[in-house]
C-alpha cells in the first residue's frame, strides 16, 4: 500500500548576515583525528611534531592546534569534540565562513531544518551598515564611527528562525545537496520577496517515508518525523478506519452506499477532503480507488444476490446456473450467505412484468425452467 499526501509550502526570503559552517572535504584535518584517536582522542604540540609535522616546530604546531580549535574538532584541553569524532567518521570537517547570504526558509513542520537554501551575497560590508545603523571611518590613522541611514525594510529575525542555530545538520535543497550549519544569524535582517512556489509530496509505505520537493527547489529525502503508514492512514480514514482490514487492504462497507459498478468490481473511490495529520498540518483534498467487501453477513447475501440477479448473461440451464452460484461464492469465500434458487429469481422477474418492466435477463431464467420445469412444493 502507498499513501501520497501532497500541499505547497510557504517559503520566505531574507538577505542576513551569517556566521556559517559549510561541510566540506579537509583531508589533513582528518589525519589529524586519526593520529588523535590512537592517543585518547588527544592532540598535542608533541604529537604533532612527532607524527604530522615530523619535526620539531613548536610554533607551527601550536597554529595547528588553534586552527583545529577553530573548526571545532578539538576543545581548549585539546581533546577531540563531538564534531570531530563525526568528522572522522565522515571525512568531512564544517568550514567556518561569515558574510551576508540569501537564505530560503519555512516554518512548515516537514522541514525541521527551518533552512532550505543559502548564497552568498557580494556586499559584506554595506549590509552589515544597513542593519548595524552606523559605518566606521578611517581618518589620519583614527577611527571614527558615522552614522547611516537603516533601511526601512529591515525587520528582526523571526523567533521561529532563532533556532536554527541548534540544528546541527542541515542538507540545503541545492543541486549539490550542501550540508551546511548555522553558528549565529544576526538579529536583524532584510525580507525579499518569493513568487516561486515550493511543492511538497509525502510519499508512505509500510518500507518508506520520503519527501520529494518540486518548483523553487528540486530534491528528494527520507522524512523521519512523519508518522509511519498506519497512524496516517487512520487519521485520514477517520471513522471509517474500524473497517479497514489491514491484512487484505480492503475497507468494509454497507451494501447500501454502493453503485452498480462498485459493486461488480469491489472497487470503490473515496474522496479525501483536506486530511489533516497531526502536527503536521492539512494537506491538498485528493481521490482514492480502494478495494472493498462487505461490513457484514447481511451486507454480503444483498451483494451476492444482486450479483446473481443482474449479472445473468446467458440460458440458465442447471449447470450454468451452479457456476455462476459457484463464482459468487468464491469472491464472498468468508461469508455466510444464501443465494436465491433459479425458481426464485424467476418468480421475482415475473413480478417485475406485472410491473411492466420486464428485464431481458428473465428469458434466460425462465426459458431453462420451461425445457425441465423444476417442481415446486405445493404443485399437485
Amino acid at each position: 500500500m502507498e499513501i501520497i499526501l501532497n500541499r505547497n509550502i510557504k517559503v520566505k526570503k531574507f538577505k542576513a548576515l551569517i556566521d556559517i559552517g559549510i561541510k566540506e572535504k579537509r583531508t589533513e584535518i582528518i589525519a589529524l583525528l586519526m593520529i588523535a584517536k590512537s592517543h585518547g582522542e588527544e592532540l598535542s604540540k608533541k604529537i604533532i611534531c612527532d607524527e604530522f609535522i615530523f619535526r620539531d616546530n613548536k610554533t607551527i604546531a601550536k597554529r595547528i592546534l588553534q586552527r583545529c580549535q577553530d573548526l571545532g574538532v578539538i576543545d581548549e584541553d585539546l581533546k577531540v569534540t563531538e564534531d570531530g569524532i563525526d568528522a572522522r567518521e565522515d571525512g568531512m570537517i564544517y568550514r567556518p565562513y561569515t558574510g551576508t547570504y540569501y537564505i530560503w526558509t519555512t516554518k512548515d513542520p516537514l522541514i525541521p531544518q527551518k533552512i532550505l537554501n543559502v548564497e552568498m551575497v557580494d556586499e559584506k560590508i554595506k549590509f552589515k551598515e544597513e542593519i548595524k545603523g552606523f559605518r566606521w571611518k578611517y581618518e589620519n590613522g583614527a577611527r571614527e564611527k558615522v552614522e547611516v541611514k537603516i533601511e526601512k525594510n529591515i525587520e528582526i529575525l523571526p523567533e521561529w528562525l532563532k533556532n536554527t542555530e541548534k540544528i546541527k545538520h542541515i542538507k540545503l535543497l541545492d543541486d549539490n545537496k550542501t550540508e551546511i550549519r548555522i553558528e549565529h544569524i544576526e538579529e536583524k535582517v532584510e525580507p525579499i520577496s518569493v513568487s516561486e512556489d515550493l511543492k511538497g509530496q509525502i510519499k508512505i509505505t509500510n518500507n518508506s517515508k520520503t519527501i520529494k520537493f518540486t518548483g523553487l527547489f528540486k530534491d528528494e529525502r527520507y522524512i523521519s518525523v512523519f508518522p509511519d503508514i498506519r497512524s496516517v492512514w487512520k487519521l485520514i480514514l477517520k471513522n471509517r478506519y474500524k473497517h479497514w482490514d489491514w491484512d487484505d487492504k480492503t475497507l468494509k462497507v454497507t451494501f447500501n452506499e454502493l453503485k452498480e459498478k462498485e459493486i461488480i468490481s469491489f472497487i470503490k473511490k473515496f474522496d479525501f477532503d483536506s486530511p489533516s495529520i497531526e502536527k503536521f498540518g492539512i494537506f491538498n483534498s485528493f481521490s482514492l480507488n480502494l478495494n472493498i467487501k462487505p461490513q457484514s453477513d447481511a451486507n454480503a447475501e444483498l451483494w451476492a444476490n444482486w450479483l446473481l440477479e443482474n449479472q445473468i448473461k446467458e440460458y440458465m440451464f442447471p449447470s450454468e446456473f451452479e457456476k455462476y452460484k459457484k463464482g459468487i461464492y468464491k469472491k464472498l469465500k468468508d461469508y455466510n450467505i444464501k443465494l436465491q434458487t433459479i425458481d426464485e429469481l424467476s418468480k421475482k422477474f415475473i413480478n417485475k412484468i406485472l410491473k411492466e418492466e420486464v428485464p431481458n435477463d428473465f428469458w434466460f431464467v425462465q426459458a431453462p425452467l420451461d425445457l425441465f420445469p423444476i417442481k415446486i412444493e405445493g404443485d399437485d
